[in-house]
């Protein structure tokens, strides 16, 4: 299970190989996070073993494409809250930034896509002054969610817009944003199977309809008819 601890891994990893252009060694993450050295390697080899960091000795430690995914997560809604703050509350700079610090690693998807529409039909968001997609909010045109797969298809998660416990029991199985799933079968109940880390999930709908997945580009989309928000 990804906790604030891991995020802060992924986040100081990212940050120091965006400074350097090249892997994070062990002893600069250990000096970013006033931990022990022993500490840090104990942790990497952690986040190792979950598939978000790879680690290479004498070479250093690289984030891979789920960890990459994590840390711009996490980045973006830094940005959303940041932005919130300044530009809607009038704090600022520095106490926005770090009240986005504390809040970033516990505000749930539901709130930072809300939030995120906010400033954009404000005309406050302003997503350019970073390296963040240029779109603040999810694009249709690129993500799904898991209702609109078809059987036997893939795709990899993107967000999980649920309640914090919902979101948490979830991420213990590993539905998480990074990870690869495939849809095993849709059942007429409402009922949704998919497959992610080996374990295979049984999802009602009104769970699966706020899983956002991108699809493999031999994923088959099912559109549903009417509205659909």
């Amino acid at each position: 299970m990804h906790t604030e601890r891991t995020e802060e891994y992924l986040e100081t990893i990212q940050g120091l190989i965006n400074r350097t252009s090249s892997p994070a060694k062990n002893k600069d993450i250990a000096k970013e996070l006033d931990l022990a050295p022993a500490t840090v390697t104990e942790m990497i080899q952690r986040l190792s073993d979950e598939g978000l960091v790879t680690h290479a000795p004498y070479r250093g430690v690289e984030l891979t494409e789920s960890g990459m995914i994590q840390a711009n997560n996490l980045q973006r809604k830094h940005l959303v809250l940041k932005n919130f703050f300044t530009r809607v509350l009038d704090i600022t700079e520095e106490v926005a930034d770090q009240e986005a610090c504390a809040l970033e690693h516990v505000m749930s998807d539901v709130v930072l896509e809300r939030m995120c529409s906010y400033l954009a039909e404000k005309g406050l968001c302003d997503i350019s002054e970073t390296s963040l997609p240029s779109k603040c909010s999810l694009s249709r045109e690129h993500y799904i969610s898991l209702v609109e797969m078809n059987e036997k298809t893939k795709g990899k998660v993107v967000m999980v817009a649920l309640p914090k416990e919902t979101k948490d029991r979830l991420t213990s199985l590993g539905m998480i944003a990074g990870e690869d799933i495939e849809i095993k079968r849709k059942q007429k109940q409402g009922c949704i199977s998919i497959i992610t880390k080996g374990t295979e999930i049984a999802l009602g709908n009104e769970v699966a309809e706020k899983i956002f997945v991108k699809p493999a580009e031999n994923g088959h989309i099912q559109r549903r008819r009417g509205n659909h928000s």
